[in-house]
């Protein structure tokens, strides 16, 4: 286990972020909205988020999907079964 600060405040983080749409699954959403929402509990940038949405995406199995727009180039992300399973695990 880490024991470096900043590492453990990615870890939480990245859960927060998996959490956080675990709790939404039929929605996709963008990464501002997330941010918006996590920062509530975990003070984190918008770039921070993406990072943990780009990390969790890939995983192996990926814990979340992006997606596009189709008529726009907006990227949203949506919990996988294996992100759901690994929350409930958490």
């Amino acid at each position: 286990m880490p024991t470096d600060p900043t590492l453990l405040a990615l870890q939480d983080l990245r859960r927060d972020v998996r959490h956080y749409l675990a709790m939404r699954p039929t929605i996709a959403q963008e990464p501002a909205v997330i941010q918006r929402h996590v920062r509530r509990e975990t003070p984190c940038t918008l770039g921070q988020v993406e990072a943990a949405l780009q990390f969790l995406a890939t995983l192996d199995p990926p814990q979340v999907r992006p997606e596009r727009d189709p008529l726009g180039a907006s990227q949203y992300y949506q919990i996988t079964a294996a992100g759901t399973l690994a929350d409930e695990r958490d």
